[in-house]
């Protein structure tokens, strides 16, 4: 079947690489994601073991309209009792780029009347709409006349993994930390460093990709498992197949910051995953720290100068480059900003840089040699 894996801008291509290597066919990116096949085992295998993806949707129906009324009437025309019916609650997610509908919300209600009308009269009973536990999410894209409606088999989304316990204003996304780490081509064969850590996310990603244990291994229940075909037995097997149990891995994991709730809130996400054994955590300030062995990796996300200030942004990354010159000498150290004319202006062998989104925030992932 056809499928399509969602992401990040910016880490289509380190999606596509892991998708093939797990078994994905035909593959093709677009913006924000990939396309592929695929069959029902790798569906339940990708939304166990992909780490750089948000969703893998099940596309079931594509058609074009030219107004609001014929919008509704294909939509009512479908056969949708085949994914619902009035025991399934529901609920709608969508992204809606359209002339024919100025309002994104009006689309998503028109649909959701379209199924609600649908399968009444085909059961004399009515479906509820559930936003926040819905058995079956359906994906609603919508550019100009062309709509695609998609199921969602992994809500909630993939970087929900279940071991984030504690947190703070604006932690990173586990799957845009996951694909730095990938962009960054750190392999799991050298030491890894975060001196601005946070609540820790980087470090257990890059655990995760050391050690092979599947990102989902704290998770507990995905999408598919609601839908009319899962096949429990199937979902079992595979599971028993690719996950592993927590290890130790090769390479010495270091993530420091030198806010001490942030670093309260890291070490109680990583006992909470009984990872805190592998990664050395420790309140410090960068710009008085050493290396704590061979030159690594280091990955930072300083602060943006939104939750926590900075007198002068530009003499900051310049102290960060003289910090790096001092003391690291023969490390890869990347940088993710919104600063993008500060990150080309460090004054340090650039290797790579690429465009990415945190959120909402325009940045540069740059890499440089020491």
């Amino acid at each position: 079947m056809k499928l399509i894996a969602k992401t990040f801008f910016g880490l289509e291509n380190v999606l596509e690489k892991e998708l093939v290597s797990l078994g994905a066919k035909d593959v093709k990116k677009i913006t924000r994601g990939v396309e592929f096949e695929g069959s029902k085992p790798l569906l339940y295998r990708l939304n166990l073991c992909c780490r750089t993806a948000l969703e893998i949707l099940v596309p079931i129906y594509s058609f074009t309209f030219d107004n609001q009324t014929q919008f509704y009437s294909k939509l009512y025309e479908f056969n949708w009792s085949t994914y619902v019916d009035y025991s399934k609650t529901f609920a709608i997610n969508f992204n809606v780029y359209s002339k024919i509908f100025t309002h994104s919300q009006f689309a998503a209600l028109r649909c959701k009347d379209a199924i609600v009308d649908h399968l009444r009269k085909l059961h004399q009973k009515r479906p509820n709409v559930d936003s926040k536990n819905p058995d079956i999410r359906i994906d609603l894209h919508i550019h100009e006349n062309q709509c695609n409606i998609s199921l969602d088999s992994s809500w909630p989304s993939l970087f929900k993994r279940g071991y984030r316990k504690a947190s703070f204003d604006s932690p990173i996304n586990e799957v845009l930390a996951a694909g730095l780490i990938d962009l960054s081509g750190w392999d799991g064969n050298i030491d890894f460093y975060d001196p601005f850590c946070g609540s820790g996310t980087f470090a257990a990603e890059a655990y995760i990709k050391a050690s092979g244990v599947i990102p989902q291994h704290w998770r507990k229940e995905f999408g598919f498992q609601r839908w009319f075909d899962y096949e429990e037995d199937l979902f079992i097997k595979i599971i028993n197949k690719v996950n592993k149990p927590i290890g130790d891995i090769k390479p010495e994991i270091y993530a420091s910051d030198l806010e001490l709730y942030s670093m309260d809130a890291a070490k109680i996400n990583w006992r909470y995953a009984k990872i805190s054994r592998r990664i050395h955590g420790s309140q410090g300030d960068f710009f008085k720290s050493k290396p704590k062995g061979d030159p690594g990796l280091m990955i930072m996300n300083p602060p943006y100068d939104i939750r926590i200030p900075l007198r002068d942004t530009e003499q900051f990354y310049r102290d960060i480059a003289l910090k790096l010159k001092d003391d690291f000498p023969g490390f890869q150290a990347w940088i993710i900003s919104p600063y993008t004319d500060l990150v080309d202006k460090v004054k340090l062998k650039k290797i790579k840089s690429y465009k990415v989104l945190n959120g909402s925030i325009e940045c540069k992932f740059v890499g440089y040699e020491v």
